[in-house]
Order: C-alpha cells, then sequence, then structure tokens
C-alpha cells in the first residue's frame, strides 16, 4: 500500500512538474513571438520602399530586423515569414520538415496557435500568428527546441525510480524485521500449543511485559492452559472416582453373593450338622439383608439426585433434637453425652433430607468416638452465614482420605465400618443434599484427635425470627 501511494504521488508530482515546464516554455515562446511582431511594426516604414511582389527585398528586409535589433538573440528560436499563400519568405529554421506543416496552416489573424511535434527525434514548439504590415498579411512563426522538457522528464523518472528501488530494499529489509519481531511470539505459541496436543500441560509462555495485543494473547494463552489443566485434573480425579466407585461396588456384591453361595452350597450337603447348618443360615441372612441396604441406600442416592426437594421453614433445634431420638440408643450404648448450643432458627430445607444429613453425620461421629467421650454441636453467625459445627473427639481421618470420603464406597476403615454393618455411602448422600441446598459442607480432622463436620447455611436459607 506504501510503494502504490509512493509511486502514484511521485507519478502526479513528475507529470505536474513537466506540465509547469512545458507551459513555461510554451509562454516564452509566446512572448518571443509577441517581440518580434512589436519590432516588425516598429520598422514597418522600410516596407514602403520594398516592392511587393519582391521577395529577396522582403527577406533581406526580415534579416535586417532580426540582426540589426537582435531579436532573435538567443538561438534555440527559430523565425519563419510566410504569405498568406502559404509562400516561404524567410526562414532560419536548420531542421527540414517533412510533411504537411499544420503550423503554417492554422495561423490566423487575431490569434496565436501553438502546435507541438516531432523532429529527428526532438520536440519543438510552434506558435504561429497573422501580422499585418502596411496593409500586407504575412504569416509569422516561431518555434523552438523544447526536448530539453521532455529530457528533464525522463531524468526525473529514472532519479524516482533509483529512490523507489531504495525505499522497497529498506522497507523490506524493515518490514522483514518488523514481522519477525511480532510474528516471533506467534511462532512460541503455535510451537507450545503443539507441546500442549501431546499431553504436555505444564508448559507456559514467557509473557512479556508490553501491554500490547501480543502480551494479552499471551496472558490469556496461559490462562487456557491453566483451565485445561485443572479440567483435564478435575476429569482425571472424576475419572479415579469412578473407578473406585466400580470396584467399590463390584465387591460390596461380590462379597456377600461369595458368603451366600458358598453357605448355600454347604447346607446342600445332607452331611452337617445342625450347629453349622444354623450358622449358613444366619450368614446368609446377615449377607442377603447387607445386599438390600446396598439396594435401598443406592436407591435412595438415585432419587435424592433426581428428586425435586420441597422446601420449608424448619426449626434447626428441634430437627437436632428429633435426631438425638433417633440415635438414643448408641448414644446411651457407648455412653456419650450429645451436647446441642445452637440459636433458636429456622432453616429452609426438606424436613426429611434435612434430618437424613444430620443423623448420618452425628451417626458417623458415634461410630467414630469412644466410649464415654463427648459429641459437641454448636452454631454462630459467621459472613452473612449460620454455621453449624458437630465436633466428636474419636479416631479422626487421615489427611490424604479427606478429599475421597464423600465419594460412593469410600471407606476409611474398611473392617470398622463393616462391623458396624457400613457401606461408605453415608457422607455421598450428605454431600447430595448438601449440594441440593446450597449448604457448604467442610470436614476437618486430625488422626486420634477427633473431627469437625461444618455445616454452612446461606443467608437466603436461614430466618432468625420464629
Amino acid at each position: 500500500m506504501f510503494l502504490l501511494l509512493f509511486n502514484g504521488g511521485g507519478i502526479i508530482l513528475i507529470e505536474k512538474i513537466h506540465s509547469e515546464n512545458l507551459n513555461n516554455a510554451i509562454k516564452s515562446l509566446m512572448y518571443k513571438s509577441l517581440n518580434v511582431e512589436s519590432v516588425m511594426y516598429l520598422n514597418a516604414d522600410y516596407l514602403v520602399n520594398i516592392e511587393v511582389d519582391s521577395e529577396s527585398n522582403m527577406k533581406n528586409w526580415m534579416d535586417i530586423i532580426i540582426n540589426g535589433y537582435s531579436i532573435n538573440n538567443v538561438e534555440q528560436y527559430n523565425t519563419e515569414l510566410y504569405s498568406m499563400e502559404n509562400k516561404e519568405i524567410t526562414s532560419d529554421l536548420k531542421q527540414k520538415i517533412q510533411g504537411k506543416r499544420e503550423e503554417i496552416l492554422q495561423a490566423k489573424e487575431g490569434q496565436k496557435a501553438f502546435i507541438i511535434r516531432s523532429i529527428n527525434n526532438k520536440k519543438y514548439a510552434f506558435v504561429s500568428s497573422v501580422v499585418n504590415l502596411e496593409n500586407r498579411d504575412f504569416k509569422l512563426i516561431i518555434s523552438r527546441d523544447i526536448q530539453y522538457v521532455y529530457s528533464e522528464r525522463i531524468n526525473n523518472y529514472k532519479f524516482f525510480i533509483l529512490i523507489d528501488f531504495i525505499i522497497l530494499i529498506i522497507l523490506s529489509i524493515g518490514m522483514y524485521i518488523i514481522s519477525k519481531k511480532l510474528t516471533n511470539p506467534l511462532v512460541n505459541l503455535s510451537n507450545i500449543s503443539k507441546d500442549i496436543a501431546k499431553g504436555e500441560y505444564d508448559i507456559r509462555v514467557a509473557e512479556s511485559k508490553k501491554n500490547d495485543e501480543i502480551g494479552v494473547l499471551e496472558h490469556n494463552f496461559n490462562l487456557m492452559i491453566d483451565v485445561i489443566e485443572h479440567n483435564i485434573d478435575e476429569l482425571k480425579s472424576l475419572n479415579e472416582s469412578k473407578q473406585r466407585f466400580i470396584d467399590s461396588l463390584n465387591h460390596e456384591i461380590k462379597t456377600p453373593i461369595t458368603s451366600i453361595i458358598g453357605y448355600s452350597e454347604l447346607l446342600l450337603r445332607s452331611n452337617v450338622s445342625e450347629e453349622i447348618k444354623l450358622k449358613a443360615y444366619e450368614y446368609i441372612n446377615s449377607e442377603a439383608k447387607r445386599l438390600e441396604t446396598l439396594n435401598s441406600t443406592l436407591l435412595k442416592l438415585t432419587l435424592i439426585r433426581e428428586e425435586k426437594n420441597s422446601l420449608g421453614k424448619i426449626n434447626l433445634r428441634e430437627t437436632l433434637n428429633s435426631v438425638e431420638n433417633i440415635l438414643r440408643y448408641k448414644l446411651e450404648k457407648k455412653e456419650i453425652n450429645l451436647n446441642i448450643e445452637i440459636e433458636n432458627i429456622n432453616i429452609l430445607a426438606d424436613k426429611e433430607l434435612l434430618e437424613v444429613l444430620l443423623t448420618n453425620i452425628i451417626d458417623n461421629s458415634i461410630k467414630a468416638s469412644n466410649q464415654n467421650s463427648n459429641i459437641n454441636i454448636s452454631g454462630y453467625y459467621e459472613n452473612d452465614k449460620y454455621i453449624l459445627k458437630i465436633i466428636d473427639y474419636g479416631i479422626g481421618i487421615p489427611k490424604e482420605d479427606l478429599d475421597k470420603i464423600v465419594e460412593p464406597f469410600y471407606m476409611v476403615d474398611k473392617a470398622r465400618t463393616r462391623k458396624n454393618n457400613g457401606i461408605g455411602l453415608g457422607l455421598s448422600i450428605c454431600s447430595e443434599i448438601c449440594d441440593m441446598h446450597n449448604i457448604s459442607l467442610d470436614i476437618e480432622s486430625e488422626l486420634n484427635m477427633g473431627t469437625v463436620v461444618i455445616l454452612g447455611f446461606d443467608k437466603e436459607n436461614y430466618f432468625n425470627e420464629i
């Protein structure tokens, strides 16, 4: 675009200069024609003594005017005089002109005509006029070699082409350097994107400190890689979680089925004692109930995910008292004191699901607690939330298991869980219920020191007034 505009402007400028030079040359020629006419008029009295038909005398008269008054004092001007019948009277034009003389034919009284024509590869300008001397008309032709005007235009074009070529080289080098500098970050981004496509998500672009388009692109590119890496990590974690779910489910189903098959085969033998038969019946019954519990719990988890819960205003303290009555047998069996110190507050929730949530959490605390221990439940307001803390002082949870305990079938202590007829779905159900009610669920624990379950109710989900 620059070269196009530059060349276009240059051509217009050169042609304008040429046009002005040509106009100046023609004006100069016309001024010269006026000067010749003036001298001829001033010396017209010499014609009185010259015979009208004497061409030699007329030529001599013209020569006297030209030489005597130095009219043609510049050699590039040529003077010609013709009769009205286009018959040459005198001429100092050294060039022989072939063909029709348009400049002679165009000469008219009262006006000046000019024409440009080529003679021997040179440009000449002719100015024609009619002069009246002593009632006699003559055609006066003044000409000049104006080749220098065209030569100057050619020289200007040559010089312009040279400048154009130099500018083209400088512009090409400059554009190469600039484009290289601009495209280097893009090439780097392209190479890094290829590495990312190969699975190398730990690579980052070295961001420039400039706040230009490239700098913004580099920053956004790194943000994109961060999001991709985060999503891939989440997908890996989800995949691992699903695999653990499948493995756990397979294990939970396979174990009781294996026991049932084994004991049923034992019963099919006729030579077993009544004591062994009774024991086999007990194991078959126990494992069948275990399968039934697994089936009903999985069904409950599915229904919770799909069910449209019915929200209502529920008193949190009354709900905790109801849960305490449900778990009273277990509390008394382990001689555990359940201390409830909370505000008299209403919660917007599904009554049955809220009871399931609190029952599962407190039941887990009971299972984890030692004999003759305490479970403390307290509540307080914090940053537009109502916080409910359930604290036990039991065996605790290892740190490496804290981020997995809400996964279905995940059991920290499988032996203890089986002893208590657990299948590892309690906290999964709790997590689903919390998601449905926009309740935050956080678990803090330290091994052999106890566990703290923190439920956070948003401001729009609780009411202070009764």
